[in-house]
């Protein structure tokens, strides 16, 4: 990696992934969360310095080192900006990237090039409207996680006249909510989601991407 960032990873374990509760029990969804969770750690694991933000840790659920975890019963933008402010209050030591957990097929080359995108703040937009990565370079922005965040940080950018820069890519566009949605992990996944989800029986069908089957005998 060539820059020097603080990563921040917000992680949901706590009833996390409840539009899958069709396809998996909350245990499944829990762990799910956890697997994609260490796979965008991965992704991120060379640069310097990394913060979780998560309500709890849930047993089972090993909190890996070297991390600092920051926990919080607030909202995710309340969190996030608090965060933001004391980053400030402390003379804003290092660039800030936000980066959601359940980014399954994110690489180190997408992180590469989010980092080596111009722009006061970069952003990497998620379907339906939202904001799966954020490079904070400039103090005055803040976070605005709520409906369409993509469009709303865009507005917020131009609003204080900074500079933006957009990347856009597959793999950081597919956060993982929805059960065809686990049919690209297993097409395109590199990591331990795709091995969690083989070894819950899920396999692709014939159909496509809207049918993955999931072997009942296992």
């Amino acid at each position: 990696m060539k820059q020097t960032v603080r990563v921040i990873i917000p992680l949901k374990l706590q009833g996390a992934k409840t539009r899958l509760a069709s396809v998996l029990t909350l245990k499944e969804r829990q762990t799910l969360a956890f697997s994609m969770f260490k796979d965008v750690l991965n992704v991120t694991s060379e640069l310097v310095g990394i913060t979780v933000l998560s309500r709890s840790w849930l047993e089972g659920c090993r909190v890996p080192p070297g991390l600092e975890v920051l926990e919080s019963n607030r909202g995710l933008d309340e969190t996030l900006n608090n965060f933001i402010e004391e980053w400030v209050a402390q003379g804003w030591p290092q660039d800030l990237l936000i980066v959601m957990a359940d980014l399954a097929l994110l690489t180190k080359e997408d992180v590469e090039s989010v980092l080596d995108l111009e722009g006061d703040v970069v952003l990497s937009p998620g379907r339906g409207g939202g904001t799966n990565i954020i490079h904070i370079r400039n103090s005055r922005f803040r976070t605005c996680y709520r409906g369409l965040s993509f469009a709303k940080h865009i507005r917020q950018t131009e609003e204080l006249g900074l500079k933006i820069g957009v990347y856009y890519s597959y793999r950081a566009v597919c956060d993982i909510d929805e059960p065809e949605d686990l049919a690209e992990v297993l097409l395109h996944g590199h990591g331990e989601t795709k091995s969690l989800l083989e070894s819950m029986g899920f396999k692709l069908s014939e159909k496509g991407r809207r049918c993955p089957i999931r072997h009942s005998n296992l």
